[in-house]
């Protein structure tokens, strides 16, 4: 299940993580000068090697995109999910069910690495649907 969300999630997740690549290309390709270009270059590099390790990192079954897919995302889907719930059902039933707050520094940490933990799922899916799996 928790894969299936994510495919559908991930069209949206690929524009945003192939965006940047795709821009790049387009500064490379509209440089009007070497040191533009070079500097598309580079640019291009540091965005191909950020998605490299993120496709393999998710790839991995002990790797730290996995270990935090069950220590961060789910946690955090479930709260996410607690607090839907409990906003359908108090109306329903006239109860006043309260979901707890998640702590400041862990919902900090939350908003960093969940992207960054679908962002890895989203590169491994394009990956594998490049390689024709």
């Amino acid at each position: 299940m928790f894969r299936a969300i994510l495919d559908w999630l991930g069209g949206g997740v690929i524009k945003q993580f192939t965006g940047p690549l795709l821009a790049a290309y387009q500064a490379k390709l509209d440089a009007q000068n070497s040191e533009q270009r070079i500097e598309a270059e580079k640019t291009i590099t540091r965005i191909e090697a950020a998605r490299d390790i993120a496709v393999a990192e998710a790839g991995r079954a002990w790797s730290a995109t996995s270990v935090g897919r069950w220590l961060i995302v789910v946690p955090f889907g479930l709260w996410w999910a607690a607090i839907y719930l409990v906003q359908i059902i108090n109306p329903w039933f006239g109860l006043d069910l309260v979901v707890i707050d998640v702590p400041a520094r862990i919902h900090d940490m939350a908003l960093v690495l969940v992207p960054a933990i679908v962002i890895a799922d989203a590169g491994a899916f394009a990956a594998r649907q490049f390689r024709g799996k």
